[in-house]
């Protein structure tokens, strides 16, 4: 098949590039060509309608001075205008002479009309016939030459904008006709070369399959009456697809539940080693008891050792059962700055013993959200008791409380080693914890609580020490 492809490709791709090129050379060409003519149209109707304008302002001098008006100045202004504009318009030889002929018989004019005598002269009406008659025979007739000029000139541009847009027709026909042609004839050429490429076609199924089932007979088609064959067999081979992508899923299943069993069996793990050991301290205790015999065996301060474990196996089989059943949240109109406090307020024993100085950054006035207080107050207790884990002999502790638009964010950052490259990672998935006593299980709980509250929980090392876990949260309703 690549071969039959390779025998039609490069064919149809020459005759597309050539039609293409075509099309493009005649395009430009007679783009070229409508912007030539364009540009000359505007030129000569720009030119004429000048000259009309001049003639109007000649028609008008000539009916006053006949009517011998003597307040014609601001006629000669226009009319001196209108011969600049004709000169500046003015790109073809004839027009060039028609437009300095205009002009200089202008200026005679205006020399004739400046050196009339006083109107009480007896010689002021031949003087001003003479210069009427120089504006309307050396003037207006040039003028009215350039006009017909540049009307020839505009039937010419338009005639042969109408031979080009016949052009453009008869080549765009031209085009089409060739792109048929062509079309029939590789037409032809394709199917007459299929038609003999399928007769020699062997089809193995086995190759078409891969290694679905066992070896099939190869199919030789040598007429059209096996085509029905090839059918045939195109439909085994597409049950036996179906049978083995349905075995892949079934497959596929079975890897997931074996990976639910493995996360079972991890967090059996964990929770077997959470518990183990304090039973251990609290049966050693009870044995030792037991060997010095009678009740008073246990003394308080084995009890409160007793106790402390049995707490310490409550809060991890919590942690479990939090990770396992997310508590639901109840929200209220609460204040973070309010929440912040009171975690600081709950480790501010643990600070000083560690002598980690702790501070806190934020905005003048409240910060009110719409939240569960309890569980933003478990969030920010674990991030602050993480910090303080990583500070055992001292640092500094910095809660920074900004808002951004319409979030507000809480930024816990420590002056410890930080997260470890290793770490990092994969720091928000279940059981990965930096301590070697660490359940792994709070950064994932806290995530899901500020995600369920519309938020985010992020974290990073700082470049000066120590790492920094950022809080988003939306502000008012959610």
């Amino acid at each position: 098949m690549t071969g039959l492809r390779g025998r039609f490709f490069w064919p149809v791709t020459l005759i597309t590039l050539c039609l293409v090129s075509l099309c493009v050379v005649t395009a430009v060409s007679l783009f070229h060509e409508q912007a030539t003519i364009a540009r000359v149209l505007r030129e000569t109707v720009a030119s004429r309608r000048a000259a009309v304008e001049l003639e109007e302002c000649l028609h008008d001098l000539i009916a006053l001075e006949n009517n011998q008006v003597a307040a014609v100045a601001p006629l000669h202004a226009r009319a001196r205008d209108h011969v600049r504009r004709i000169q500046s318009l003015a790109d073809q030889p004839e027009e060039k002479l028609l437009a300095a002929r205009v002009s200089g018989a202008f200026a005679a004019y205006l020399d004739r009309w400046t050196a009339l005598p006083a109107e009480t002269d007896p010689g002021y009406d031949p003087a001003l016939r003479e210069a009427t008659r120089v504006l309307e025979m050396d003037v207006l007739r040039p003028c009215q030459e350039f006009r017909q000029f540049n009307g020839q000139r505009i039937e010419d541009t338009t005639s042969q904008h109408e031979r080009v847009l016949r052009q453009l027709a008869w080549g765009m026909a031209g085009v089409a006709g060739l792109g048929g042609v062509a079309g029939l004839v590789l037409g032809y050429g394709v199917a007459r070369g299929l038609s003999q490429s399928i007769r020699r076609l062997q089809v193995r199924i086995r190759d078409a399959a891969g290694k679905l089932g066992p070896e099939l007979p190869e199919i030789v088609l040598t007429g059209d009456a096996e085509f029905g064959e090839l059918h045939d067999q195109i439909d085994r081979l597409t049950t036996r697809i179906e049978e083995v992508v349905q075995q892949l899923q079934e497959r596929e299943r079975e890897v997931l539940r074996a990976e639910q069993l493995a996360a079972v069996g991890q967090l059996a793990a964990g929770v077997g080693h959470e518990i183990r050991n304090p039973l251990t301290s609290i049966k050693m205790l009870v044995q030792a008891g037991m060997e010095e015999g009678g009740p008073g065996g246990l003394t308080p301060e084995d009890l409160q050792v007793i106790e402390a474990e049995i707490r310490r196996m409550e809060r991890s089989l919590q942690t479990f059962l939090d990770f396992a059943r997310p508590p639901k949240a109840e929200r209220r109109s609460v204040d973070l700055l309010a929440v912040v406090g009171a975690v600081l307020g709950l480790v501010r024993g643990r600070t000083e013993k560690q002598r980690v100085t702790a501070r806190v950054a934020a905005p003048p006035g409240g910060v009110a959200l719409t939240a569960d207080a309890g569980q933003i107050q478990q969030v920010l207790v674990n991030l602050v008791l993480n910090a303080l884990d990583a500070m055992p002999t001292g640092g500094a502790l910095i809660l920074t409380v900004r808002r951004a638009g319409g979030w507000v964010e809480v930024e816990v950052a420590d002056t410890g080693p930080g997260v470890g490259r290793d770490v990092m990672p994969r720091l928000f998935q279940p059981f990965v914890s930096g301590k070697e006593t660490g359940l792994g299980l709070g950064l994932v709980i806290s995530r899901r609580i500020i995600e369920d509250h519309g938020g985010t929980l992020d974290a990073a090392n700082r470049l000066g020490g120590g790492a920094s876990f950022f809080i988003r949260l939306p502000l008012g309703e959610k």
